[in-house]
């Protein structure tokens, strides 16, 4: 949308004509949104301050609140379309020719016409500031009850699309709009019966059958009841038709990505896929099994969950898989049934979308199975969130993308450029197989899947720069910080991950366990693959793991301000702006003392982040800062944290100059994806690392 618009459906997004966006602090937006769901009426100064700064002393919230006020004007002013107007005591906002997506929602949501539903659904992109949240108890209480009003508007839409594409004789549409049902209220049993009938008109009485299943799942798991005697009832007329074929149409021939949903290489109906919001992308995944451990399997480079089961000897392997555990895959960010086109994503990103998937999934600790790329981020997450973590699973993968030096088996850059070139050349015909599968070069009915598969993985231009992506990772520095068991899998013949990497990673994780298998396929569904799967399954399926230490991965980062204070409060503004930005980019401050601030993050691309805002900030009150940021492990003691990751962070500050941020090489191999920039800086010796360790700056085109 080129004009100006306020869109807090699935998040904030406020932006001018041409989408330039400003930037304002996040109580400053909460304000705006207040201000936004009451445009046209005033709201007074009193009841803003207490809804936004009420844990503030009086004087602290009357000058925040006037630091919001001018911000948000400045920012409507330059956006144009709309009026930020203070009248004495009172303070209101005119959206006019703004595109707002809560009064346009409401406004197609009241309608009975199903083109306006749609629409109305469409501008419901998610909850009410989905992912936002402030420490100020009225302010949340106020968002909770908006969040749900709004919730239950769009429910009753879908209710109505459902009511009508059944009635219309829309099996198609009915299933859209009843899948949607579903995912924002799984327990809805007329939303069930609706897909089941849906999924029968069109002759797929397997999916009906399955549905019933789905729908009886969850009732038990969440209720301990069974579905309705109306439920039941379809459930068994549904199984006393299945024998009868359905004629189709010779003309209505389906797509290879809707025939492999629709069923599985055996016949049976394929897994639903689920979708789940991390960060406001849709992470697709789908659950197998029911077996006693939780099993998360995280393939590489690119994948598509529904087309997997097109493939005999990959859905053989994923059944095996669920017979003793509960298999949970997912199609990664970019990639497959996930939302596309949302650019190269970080190692840390990937792993807060897994973490999502497991906490709506309800996994508490999980065995992580990392096949190729996939590996890297399963061993970040798996350092980074240990407590989660009941195992690790590593096949075919590696620490480091790239060849080096000091790391001379990975891919050399001509032999990457030929792989590039390959997959160009290659793309939209049947897999070559030459370096993936050699055992299945002579296997069409696998390459032409195989073909498939990728085709409805990745654009050729996302799947390039996917593979480019996965030659810059490297998380050799977090091997040591991984302290779970950890079984690693490599055949000695593969072409793209050669035995010495596999080999790497087992001396390089405390107590690994190294089992090499002769062969040359790179991928965990070609040449004795049972044999594979076997081992995952003793490894798996012995005793159960105790929970881990407290040692914990962190990005540490240490500021100091530099300058004098402009004004008498002015230390006041300081903790005010780097505890906003702290709240902001999830860090917790551990330390200040003089000037200085230590503060901690899971997310390394947070803690940069976080730095920079923390500059930008500090600049418009005349001051100049230093940052440097370390990643390693930590040590919980009460509220603080000791390590030598907090001590090589301080040192690195010294060599920072001001309004500089400078980050260890660590972290700039982890944040790999974010479009940050870095220069070389220099090395300096760290005690309790060892060598040198090589620093970078953060370069001016990222500030």
């Amino acid at each position: 949308m080129t004009g100006p618009h306020l869109h807090l459906l699935g998040g904030f997004d406020f932006a001018g004509a041409g989408g330039a966006a400003p930037a304002f602090s996040r109580k400053a937006r909460a304000m705006m949104a207040y201000l936004a769901l009451q445009a046209g009426h005033s709201q007074s100064r009193e009841k803003l301050a207490g809804l936004l700064w009420g844990i503030n002393g009086e004087a602290q919230a009357r000058m925040s609140l006037r630091q919001a006020v001018s911000s948000v004007r400045k920012a409507v002013q330059a956006c144009g379309g709309g009026r930020f107007v203070t009248e004495g005591a009172g303070i209101v906002l005119h959206l006019d020719d703004f595109d707002f997506d809560v009064a346009r929602f409401e406004a197609l949501a009241a309608s009975e016409e199903p083109e306006e539903l749609e629409q109305a659904l469409v501008a419901y992109r998610g909850d009410l500031l989905d992912g936002f949240a402030l420490k100020e108890e009225p302010f949340e209480d106020w968002l909770r009850i908006e969040r749900e009003r709004l919730r239950m508007m769009a429910i009753a839409a879908l209710d109505r699309l459902v009511a009508h594409y059944a009635r219309s004789d829309e099996p198609a549409a009915c299933i859209k709009a009843a899948m949607r049902l579903l995912a924002m209220e799984p327990l809805r049993e007329d939303a069930h019966r609706a897909m089941m009938r849906s999924y029968a008109t069109q002759g797929r009485i397997s999916l009906a059958l399955k549905q019933y299943e789905f729908c009886r799942n969850a009732l038990q798991r969440e209720l301990r009841l069974m579905p309705e005697p109306e439920t039941r009832a379809l459930y068994e007329e549904l199984r006393a038709r299945r024998g009868v074929p359905t004629v189709r149409s010779s003309t209505s021939g389906s797509s290879e990505a809707t025939a492999a949903a629709d069923v599985a290489f055996d016949g049976e109906p394929a897994p639903t896929t689920r979708y789940v919001k991390s960060a406001g992308v849709n992470i697709a995944y789908q659950v197998t099994g029911d077996g006693p451990v939780d099993l998360l399997y995280v393939p590489g480079w690119v994948s598509n969950l529904d087309l997997a089961w097109g493939s005999p000897r990959l859905a053989h392997v994923m059944k095996r898989l669920g017979s003793f555990s509960r298999l949970i895959r997912i199609d990664k960010r970019g990639t497959g049934l996930s939302d596309r086109n949302v650019g190269l994503s970080t190692l840390e990103q990937r792993m807060e979308d897994v973490r999502a998937v497991l906490d709506t999934a309800g996994s508490d600790r999980t065995v992580l199975f990392g096949g190729s790329e996939g590996g890297p981020m399963c061993m970040l997450f798996a350092a980074t969130y240990p407590e989660r973590t009941a195992a690790l699973v590593l096949t075919g993968t590696y620490a480091k993308g790239g060849w080096s030096k000091d790391y001379p088996w990975a891919r050399t850059p001509e032999e990457v450029n030929e792989d590039v070139a390959a997959v160009e050349r290659q793309w939209g015909q049947p897999a070559e197989m030459t370096n993936a599968a050699p055992s299945l070069i002579d296997n069409m009915v696998e390459r032409e899947w195989f073909g498939a598969y990728l085709r409805n993985s990745a654009s050729p231009a996302d799947a390039i720069a996917l593979w480019r992506w996965g030659t810059e990772i490297d998380v050799r520095d977090i091997l040591p910080a991984i302290h779970v068991p950890t079984l690693v899998i490599q055949r000695s013949g593969d072409r793209w991950v050669r035995p010495e990497e596999g080999r790497y990673l087992a001396a390089h994780i405390e107590g690994a366990r190294y089992v090499e298998l002769a062969g040359r396929d790179h991928v965990i569904w070609g040449e004795d693959c049972d044999r594979l799967v076997d081992e995952i399954r003793s490894f798996v399926t012995g005793a159960l793991p105790t929970a881990p230490g407290e040692r914990v991965l962190v990005s540490v980062l240490s500021l100091a301000v530099d300058g004098v204070m402009s004004v008498v409060d002015g230390f006041e503004q300081v903790d005010v702006a780097i505890d906003e930005e702290l709240l902001l980019a999830g860090g917790r401050a551990i330390r200040r003392t003089g000037g200085k601030l230590a503060a901690v993050f899971q997310r390394p691309t947070r803690s940069v982040q976080c730095a920079i805002a923390i500059g930008t900030r500090l600049r418009r009150l005349g001051l100049a800062s230093r940052a440097a940021i370390h990643i390693g492990e930590c040590e919980p003691r009460g509220d603080d944290l000791s390590g030598i990751a907090i001590e090589v962070a301080a040192r690195l500050l010294d060599h920072a100059r001001s309004g500089e941020i400078i980050v260890s090489q660590t972290v700039r191999d982890l944040v790999v994806g974010s479009g940050l920039a870095f220069e070389e800086r220099g090395a300096m010796k760290a005690s309790g690392l060892p060598g040198v360790l090589q620093f970078l700056a953060v370069a001016d085109e990222s500030r």
